[in-house]
This record gives C-alpha cells, structure tokens and sequence, in this order.
C-alpha cells in the first residue's frame, strides 16, 4: 500500500489536514474489511469441513495386537462413526469405545490417518497366568481380566496346572494376586504353579541353573516367598516351604 503524502503547509492546510485523516480512516477500515473477509472465509471453510461428505470417514486401519481381531475392532469404529465428517470424530471418544468393548486391549491410540480414515494401534493387556482346559490354556492378566483361550500357553506365562478338578474363581483370583505381585523377570522362573484353594498355593521353580518343588501357602507377601525360594533353590534346596518366609522349611 502507497504511503500516504506528507501535509502540506499553506492558505488551504486545514482542508488538506481533513482530507489526510480521512483518507487514513478510509485505510484503517480496508485493513478492517480485509480482516473481516478473512475470518468469515475461515470460518466458511470450517463449515464446510465439519459438514462435508467429502470428509465422511469410511476407513479405519488396526495394528498392533494378537489378542484382539482387527476387523472387529474396525467394524466396530464404522459402526459407530463411519459416515460422520472427520473433523467430528473425536479420537479419544473412540479410544474409550474401544477399551469398554473390547477388555483384552490394555491401550488404544487412535489417530486421522488421511481425509477419510483414521489409524488405530492396540496394545495388548499382558496375561500372567495360562490355566489348563480341555480346548488349550485359558489366559488371565493381572486384572483377572480372560484375555482367552489359545492353544498353547505363551513362552514366560505361568501355567496353573489342575489340582483335583477345575479350580474355582475364588482359587484362581488368589493364584492371580500371587502372580500380580510377582516382577515379570522374576514371575518367568516359576514353571508352574496349582492350587488345591485359595489357601494353598505351590509351584514349581525352574531358572534354568536350579530348580525345585514350591509350597507358598496363601497370596500374601508373594514377592518376598519368591524371593527366599528363589535363593533356597539356588543354594540346592529341591524340596521348599515358604509358606511362612520368614520361617522357611527345605527337605
């Protein structure tokens, strides 16, 4: 934009002041009109998108997870938002859906992935028991959630072989508390556990050097009964009571 001519001195200088303030309040308002223009085709164009079915979602692309089944959870997100504008589809909403209809997933990221699709990633929930049936090994995480059953147990799972029977949710909500309190690396090196109930918790010990025959009672205090059997074992000890750790008996 020209600058404006500088005011000129003279018989006529308050006329031409007046024409210099006015031509400065002409400019002022353009600026105005240019920013008004502007913000009005902002606000147009997001309209348009918010509306668009141009922008109407009808893809969706898992990854990620061995527990849970892709197409399931990307019918399941079509279902729910397919056909809706992009802009309206709220990633975190559709991350809360995903977790309350699928419990096997511990963590969905949800992210736009193009003008019509969106990208989801599942991390699975960790299982730290594998219980015996007669179609494979049930799986369970710390959260006694079922995350199933498969065919054979995943290498470092504990298997919760049967005692006498099929244990009851009672025995198996203990024996799952017992191996929630256990560090992964240190939950690894018990090969097996059974419980006849609740209160009678006992496994075996294999870390590869050392192995042995576990009785840990009930679920209290796993960690600390893993630990004095862990060194037990290492010392030779093949028969082990750590029902009571700080009382521990070896055969």
């Amino acid at each position: 934009m020209a600058p404006l001519p500088e005011p000129r001195t003279g018989d006529n200088s308050t006329a031409d002041l007046t024409g210099i303030i006015r031509a400065r309040r002409n400019q002022v308002w353009r600026q105005r009109l240019v920013l008004i223009g502007a913000a009005a085709a902002v606000l147009v164009i997001a309209a348009v998108l918010w509306l668009s079915p141009l922008l109407a979602l009808d893809k969706v692309s898992v990854k990620g997870s061995e527990l849970v089944d892709h197409e399931q959870v990307s019918k399941s997100v079509l279902d729910t938002e397919g056909g809706t504008p992009l802009p309206r589809v709220r990633p975190g909403a559709v991350e809360k859906n995903i977790l309350k209809e699928f419990p096997r997933a511990k963590e969905a990221s949800v992210h736009y992935s193009g003008p019509r699709s969106l990208s989801i990633e599942i991390t699975d929930r960790d299982p730290v028991l594998a219980i015996t049936t007669t179609s494979g090994f049930k799986l369970f995480d710390d959260e006694a959630v079922n995350l199933g059953t498969v065919k054979k147990a995943p290498k470092g799972v504990t298997v919760l072989e049967e005692s006498g029977g099929a244990p009851d949710q009672k025995t198996v909500a203990a024996v799952i508390r017992f191996m929630a309190e256990l560090r992964p690396q240190v939950r690894s090196d018990l090969a097996s556990i059974h419980a006849k109930d609740e209160n009678n918790i006992a496994g075996v010990i294999d870390t590869g050097k050392a192995k042995a025959k576990v009785v840990f009672g009930d679920s209290t205090n796993a960690s600390l009964k893993m630990r004095t059997a862990l060194q037990l074992a290492a010392d030779g000890r093949t028969d082990i009571d750590v029902s009571v750790p700080s009382v521990p008996v070896t055969n």
